[in-house]
């Protein structure tokens, strides 16, 4: 556990010093998070750390399943054997949002909000304070969040949505509930949008990659008085190389490269785990039957497999993925051979791409201080903050802020 005085230290650290640090450590330690075990069967540092590969690859289940949710426990582990990663717990250390008490929810407000969800929005709903104007819900769905802002504050929402559908849904509970809410279909990647964000407070709840950095771009363009965003899916968007809001940042990331960033288990169902294990295990399976085949040890990348597809065993899986790519299988094939040892592999992937997620929040603390840094530039006061635990959801970082007085 870190002490008080360290959290009221890093919490005080300036969004762009934050940032900077945050930067130096992943340059500094690519090799460590950037190699893939499951592309690279012995990523170079297993080498310059045997110790630590051992150790991984000699984890038990119980031990595996314990460091893959717990990112403290896991950096502590592996900071016995490279102390300098120690620096990561402090780094990654954000304060949490004060909340507010015994208020009551009428309980018409959540239904047909599925469970996981309801609990995500009554968190962060429990961490805002009114803003004492009109609200614009971002990407906002049906409308859930908007809805229960609306009824609880008294305020007019304003929800835009790029789904017809949804949008029609949401218009419809408006009227059921009979708040004031009202529902736009705006594509907010392409639509002119600074009528909405203008006196207005901008609420996004888990906008995915591009429409959180559009709106972080358009919040800035429009000059809006105040905003509260929760980033999710960082991966997600049009360019193949992501483009930093601000200058002079020496790590360059590739969209692929973001998919660490919101690689999850702590919210998966046990038969949710069960079935990705089998799926990695027969795409390793596979993927060493190719290189056989092929005569090259290098990773062969295809594209996902249907889920229907694991329903015909092992040997089916293959064969449908081996006509897709357009490889000829020989008759004679030791389908229990290769089953077996794409079931070695995914067991020794799952150990060795520890180290990987060592570097997990790292990244996206990179990615969230890149946009407070940048607002902070614009002249927004800006607070970052944790607004429920990880096991809720681990996209559970908020960005808020407001404009300075001389932008008012």
């Amino acid at each position: 556990m870190q002490s008080s005085r360290l959290q009221s230290k890093i919490s005080r650290m300036p969004y762009d010093a934050h940032l900077q640090q945050l930067d130096t450590l992943l340059v500094e330690t690519r090799p460590l998070w950037q190699p893939e075990p499951f592309k690279k069967e012995r990523p170079d540092w297993v080498e310059q750390y045997p110790e630590l590969a051992q150790a991984l690859l000699e984890l038990d289940e119980e031990s595996l399943d314990a460091y893959a949710t717990d990112n403290d426990a896991l950096i502590a582990f592996v900071s016995t054997f490279i102390p300098e990663l120690s620096a990561i717990a402090s780094l990654v250390m954000l304060p949490e949002t004060a909340k507010r008490k015994n208020e009551t929810i009428a309980p018409r407000l959540h239904a047909g909000i599925p469970g996981r969800k309801w609990l995500q929005i009554s968190a962060l709903y429990a961490s805002l304070q009114n803003p004492q104007r009109a609200i614009t819900e971002w990407c906002g769905g049906k409308g859930y969040l908007g809805r229960l802002l609306s009824r609880q504050w008294q305020q007019r929402v304003t929800t835009l949505e790029n789904s017809p559908q949804l949008v029609e849904a949401g218009a419809r509970l408006a009227d059921k509930y009979r708040v004031d809410q009202y529902f736009k279909l705006v594509d907010v990647l392409h639509d002119p949008v600074c009528k909405y964000l203008n006196n207005h407070h901008t609420i996004a709840l888990h906008a995915c990659g591009d429409l959180h950095r559009q709106l972080v771009t358009r919040i800035i363009e429009s000059g809006a008085p105040s905003f509260t965003l929760v980033p999710c899916c960082y991966h997600l968007g049009r360019e193949q190389e992501y483009s930093p809001f601000t200058d002079g940042l020496k790590l360059k990331l590739s969209r692929e490269v973001l998919r660490l960033a919101v690689n999850e288990t702590v919210t998966a169902h046990h038969n949710e785990i069960g079935q990705r294990n089998r799926d990695m295990a027969w795409k390793l399976g596979f993927q060493q039957l190719w290189q056989e085949l092929c005569g090259s040890s290098e990773y062969h990348s295809f594209k996902p497999v249907p889920k229907a597809w694991v329903h015909e065993g092992f040997k089916g899986y293959c064969q449908k993925l081996a006509q897709r790519e357009g490889l000829s299988l020989p008759a004679d094939v030791d389908w229990e051979k290769w089953e077996a040892n794409g079931e070695q592999r995914q067991h020794e992937v799952m150990r060795l791409q520890l180290l990987r997620q060592c570097f997990k929040r790292v990244l996206e603390l990179w990615l969230i201080m890149d946009m407070a840094a940048s607002l902070e530039a614009n002249g927004y006061k800006v607070s970052v903050h944790e607004f429920c635990n990880r096991e809720l959801t681990p996209r559970n970082i908020i960005i808020e802020g407001h404009s300075s007085p001389d932008l008012s």
